[in-house]
C-alpha cells in the first residue's frame, strides 16, 4: 500500500534553504517550481534521503510560533489512494476529496489528532 514518505519543510524562503541543503549536506534537487508561493517549491534528495521545501504562501493559513513556521507536511506515495481513502472513511475520519493537482499526483489530505498535515499521494502516471 505505501511505497514512500516525504517529509514537507514549510520554509520562509526555499531557495534559501535550497542552498542550505545542496552545500551543507549535498543534497540535490530532483524537483522545483520556483513560482508557487512566495519562495517556490522544491523536492531534493540523494542516497535515500528525501524531502519537500515549500514557501509558506503554498498552503492556506500557516501559522507561525515564536515567529517561526513550526509545521512540517508529511507526504505519503502510495499505491492505491482510493483503497486507502475509502479504508480512512470506514474507520470514522474525514479525509478530503481525491484531488488531481497539475503536478501529476493525485492527493488526499487530512490532519493527524495533533493537527499535523498528512498528504497521501499516487502518481497519475502509474494508473494508466
Amino acid at each position: 500500500m505505501y511505497t514512500g514518505l516525504t517529509p514537507m519543510l514549510i520554509c520562509s524562503d526555499v531557495q534559501a534553504s535550497i542552498k542550505f541543503y545542496e552545500e551543507a549536506l549535498g543534497l540535490e534537487v530532483t524537483n522545483r517550481m520556483d513560482d508557487v508561493g512566495k519562495t517556490g517549491w522544491a523536492s531534493m534528495g540523494k542516497d535515500g534521503i528525501h524531502l519537500m521545501l515549500a514557501s509558506p504562501e503554498y498552503f492556506p493559513e500557516m501559522p507561525k510560533v515564536q515567529d517561526r513556521y513550526f509545521q512540517a507536511q508529511y507526504y505519503f506515495y502510495v499505491d492505491d489512494l482510493e483503497g486507502l481513502r475509502e479504508h480512512i472513511v470506514s474507520k470514522g475520519y474525514e479525509p478530503t476529496g481525491i484531488i488531481e493537482q497539475s503536478y501529476g499526483m493525485r492527493e488526499v489530505e487530512m490532519p493527524d489528532p495533533d493537527g499535523h498535515i498528512l498528504i497521501f499521494g499516487q502518481d497519475m502516471k502509474k494508473d494508466a
